[in-house]
């Protein structure tokens, strides 16, 4: 089970956050999870014990957030548990980080598009610098998942700039 709070944490204020991310450890150990922090996002890991007392755990969370300068934003707090897909800061989480298939095959379709039609036909979203803007999505797939990341990086290979 995941439990995820957006906590307006800024990611370059990591020494503001120091206390913050101590305390929360903390209530995590004492809670039998585990805690994380990708700038803002907050995580929380954990079994069947988490599960059970997540509303507590949640008031928990909410208080040390606002004794420590931040505030919780609640639309954007959720549980996730077992069986259902666990997002977090663009990434599926469940097992291990890996891209989201619809994501994935997304890019992939782009890909062969633009080998097919040429790029400039995909870039529908108007990116001043399409080639770059692809070669990034193909080396974050690849840096998420090396073996993965080998299809999207040979059909970017094939592609015809022009």
């Amino acid at each position: 089970m995941r439990y995820l709070v957006d906590a307006n944490v800024l990611s370059e204020q990591n020494l503001c956050a120091y206390r913050l991310d101590c305390r929360l450890s903390g209530l995590a150990k004492a809670a039998g999870a585990a805690y994380t922090r990708y700038a803002d996002d907050l995580a929380f890991s954990g079994v069947v014990d988490l599960a059970r007392g997540v509303e507590r755990f949640t008031a928990q969370v909410t208080t040390i957030v606002g004794e420590e300068g931040f505030r919780v934003n609640p639309r954007k707090t959720r549980v996730m548990r077992d069986g259902v897909r666990q997002y977090l800061a663009g990434l599926v989480v469940n097992e291990k980080p890996n891209i989201a298939r619809d994501t994935f095959d997304q890019l992939k379709a782009i890909l062969t598009n633009c080998i097919r039609h040429g790029a400039a036909s995909q870039n529908r979203e108007g990116h001043p610098h399409f080639r770059a803007h692809l070669e990034g999505r193909v080396s974050f797939v690849a840096s998420v998942n090396a073996t993965k990341g080998q299809k999207p990086r040979s059909r970017w290979e094939a592609i015809h700039w022009d």
